[in-house]
């Protein structure tokens, strides 16, 4: 067909700048292709895990959302059984990029969504929502606690953030606060009794 973008059905590759990378990047159309690509790139079966975070490091700094974060580690408490709240992992990395990816090319909306992020260790995925623009309450259990409150108090900054971070204490098997499923969450586990 003359005039046409496309041949055979497939769209022609688009380069445009996205958020904080100021370089021109191929937009990519299904956000679940960025994760197999970074996924793909990694080569998860050939290489350890945890390629893209050195747990052993006390921080680890990024660039998300036009800001400099700083997600503070704690690689000693690692060695606690049953502790998982201390290190970030790859997960939380994709994840959080994920959801940048996803609000810049306007694939999704975050702006004033209520999120509760269950078991947010030490905060990344739940301070680059506040940074999109949602009101982010970020849970773990009381042991946790302290960690994120310190890395939510260090990137979500009052006057420099589109929404908003608060964090707040949740186990399971017992009554959520109200505030965590009154009004029910955009995003989250908006089930009262908060089971599996």
């Amino acid at each position: 067909m003359e005039g046409s973008s496309a041949s055979d059905g497939e769209e022609e590759d688009q380069l445009v700048e996205l958020g904080s990378y100021k370089v021109p990047i191929r937009l990519v159309r299904d956000p679940a292709e960025e994760i197999l690509l970074l996924w793909a790139i990694q080569q998860p079966t050939l290489s350890k895990q945890n390629a893209l975070v050195r747990q052993s490091s006390l921080q680890l700094d990024l660039e998300a959302c036009g800001h400099r974060l700083s997600i503070s580690q704690s690689p000693s408490s690692m060695t606690t059984p049953g502790v998982t709240g201390a290190v970030m992992w790859d997960s939380g990395v994709v994840l959080a990029k994920f959801l940048e990816h996803a609000v810049d090319s306007s694939s999704l909306i975050l702006q004033s969504k209520k999120i509760v992020e269950i078991g947010s260790g030490c905060g990344l995925v739940g301070c680059i929502a506040a940074l999109l623009g949602a009101q982010v309450i970020l849970t773990d259990l009381p042991d946790r606690l302290r960690l994120l409150r310190k890395n939510v108090e260090a990137n979500v900054r009052n006057g420099d953030t589109r929404g908003s971070a608060t964090v707040a204490e949740l186990e399971w098997g017992y009554d959520p606060d109200p505030v965590l499923i009154d009004p029910p969450p955009d995003y989250g586990n908006a089930n009262p009794s908060f089971s599996c």
